[in-house]
């Protein structure tokens, strides 16, 4: 009949605004939900990465202007039956959320349901959840492709790392790795380049298998299971997507960070534009930062530690200059005009409160842990190249006991990266350093282990040895004005893939692309994609920003598995192992 052909055929769209500014493309899909759903009161359902999705790109004021009236995770049932309200159902297609849904209709929570998947969708599910609806309460089923956490306008994360993605180390645990999150990650990234309305060629890391087979995957979508869906023959051609592996690069994650954004999230992490700081020792604060919101965070997402505190520095007197002002209030005029402008006066004093608490907190870790003193050791490292210096500089601080263990590890982690084969006896002393002092992981097997894996995926020569390679990324990407200081000396192995890519000179060896699949090897395509299995950097976005503001023409999207800092990159790393 009408409602079950209704329900088993999902009605496929992608009538989003196709740019690439991903936070529009997320914005629209959702407003098109919304209005497909009917006017009237609405429940917004989400599971826990649509969540992530919807919070990245609207606040809850904006989502309250379209008549969404309660915004809840799908887990949550609510005490009483509401239906007044229609729920709209934004959710991933998988047997989980099917399970629920049905739920939710059995105990008739709501006056009936818009289900909206995140990506394409098995029939066998739509079968069983039209089988399910014997009150005829679902209305409309459609798949979204909206499958990604738009973070920036040319970055989004699939946010899985710390579900079931493993870093992928040895061939034996590629061969082993979750064919279930594989197929996750495809599926991401097929609905990715739905939304954007792309079928790229495909290129991979020829070193990881955990590459080919995410690369393969993809191709299989694209070109032979669902060409139809990827016909967008007015952009043939002109895309290529590049699929990494973290451990192509162990370096940049294991940095400090002295860029706004990047030291956020290395120092307290940033969780849905959120960052946690501990009030004291049993009470936290949670303040809400997006670039999108915020005009100060925007404008300083990539200003280094100095310029940093100058731009917060103006913030504040401005804002007492303001404050003055308005202290003078003298007429019924200049009262009316008070009262005028005091939404965004507050708003201004919200602001400047956040950043200065945020500044002094960062200030704080970065004098008790003496972050700049390892930083340096650690520029010292990656871009010098005297080693009997670099081996004494590491051994100082090892004995600093202001420098957490947690930093000493990372130091000598650096150092074995580097010079690890000719200074195979240095390692071992400090190795036996860190074992003597409880450092957490540092056990004499387990390290040596970790060291080994590190070097066998990754080629020293091309992290350390091409020196000449920092002029030419330079031009690629152009000056950093304040930048060039002993802090911030390094740049990520992804700009020197990124500058062959885009010259048309990447080795077909190393980076192989795949056949079926739109260009040849010699193309310098206009528009790149490049997805990290294993999460991406902030450090490697505020490159890439670079690379997109330099007016060259090329367009360079960033995503990957999670956005990752130190933490969370070594957490997984000996996690892993």
């Amino acid at each position: 009949d009408r409602n079950s052909s209704r329900k088993t055929r999902s009605s496929r769209f992608s009538e989003a605004q196709m740019t690439l500014d991903l936070p529009l493309v997320i914005h629209e899909y959702v407003r098109k939900m919304l209005r497909d759903a009917s006017v009237g009161m609405k429940a917004f359902l989400l599971d826990d990465f649509t969540m992530n999705v919807v919070s990245a790109a609207f606040t809850q004021t904006e989502l309250l202007q379209m008549e969404v009236f309660l915004v809840e995770k799908l887990r949550t049932f609510p005490a009483k039956k509401m239906q007044h309200l229609k729920a709209l159902c934004f959710v991933r297609p998988i047997e989980e959320n099917i399970t629920i849904i049905i739920d939710y209709m059995k105990r008739q929570t709501f006056g009936g349901y818009y289900i909206f998947f995140s990506h394409i969708v098995k029939e066998t599910l739509l079968q069983r959840l039209a089988e399910r609806d014997e009150n005829e309460a679902i209305f409309l089923v459609q798949e979204v492709f909206a499958s990604f956490v738009a973070i920036d306008s040319f970055l989004f994360t699939f946010s899985v790392l710390k579900q079931n993605t493993r870093l992928a180390l040895t061939a034996t645990d590629m061969k082993q790795c979750c064919d279930e999150s594989t197929d996750k990650v495809v599926g991401d990234i097929a609905a990715f380049f739905l939304s954007i309305k792309r079928r790229p060629s495909i290129r991979f890391q020829g070193s990881s298998e955990r590459c080919r087979k995410v690369a393969e995957g993809f191709r299989h979508i694209a070109y032979e299971k669902e060409p139809e869906l990827f016909d967008f023959r007015q952009n043939s051609g002109s895309s290529q997507l590049l699929v990494l592996d973290r451990m192509c690069d162990p370096v940049t994650p294991l940095l400090c960070q002295w860029t706004y954004q990047a030291m956020l999230h290395e120092l307290f992490g940033i969780s849905g534009n959120r960052v946690r700081l501990s009030a004291s020792a049993n009470e936290s604060q949670e303040v809400v930062i997006s670039s999108t919101s915020d005009e100060f965070y925007a404008k300083n997402l990539y200003s280094n530690y100095g310029d940093l505190g100058l731009a917060i520095n103006e913030l504040v007197d401005d804002f007492q200059a303001i404050s003055k002002f308005n202290k003078q209030l003298d007429s019924i005029e200049d009262m009316q005009r008070f009262v005028e402008n005091f939404p965004e006066f507050r708003q201004q004093s919200g602001t400047v409160s956040k950043h200065v608490t945020l500044m002094s907190e960062m200030s704080k870790l970065i004098s008790e842990n003496s972050l700049m003193a390892v930083s340096q050791v650690e520029q010292e490292i990656v871009c010098g190249s005297d080693r009997p210096y670099a081996c004494r500089a590491v051994m100082d601080r090892l004995s600093d006991h202001k420098v957490k263990p947690f930093e000493r590890l990372k130091l000598v982690l650096l150092f074995a990266l580097r010079y690890g084969h000719e200074g195979s006896y240095q390692v071992d002393e400090m190795i036996a350093t860190l074992s003597q002092q409880n450092v957490e992981y540092t056990d004499t097997e387990s390290l040596q282990h970790i060291i080994k894996l590190m070097r066998a995926n990754t080629r020293i020569s091309d992290l350390f040895g091409n020196q000449n390679f920092l002029a030419r990324a330079s031009k690629l990407v152009g000056g950093l004005k304040g930048d060039d200081t002993v802090y911030t000396q390094h740049q990520p192995f992804l700009i020197q893939t990124l500058e062959s890519l885009a010259k048309g000179k990447m080795k077909d060896m190393d980076f192989p692309l795949l056949g079926d699949s739109y260009g040849s090897k010699d193309d310098k395509p206009q528009e790149i994609v490049v997805f990290m299995i294993g999460g991406v950097t902030f450090e490697e976005a505020r490159f890439v920003a670079q690379i997109n503001g330099s007016g060259n023409g090329l367009v360079i999207t960033l995503g990957g598995t999670s956005i990752v800092n130190s933490t969370v990159f070594l957490q997984e790393l000996f996690r892993n192992c």
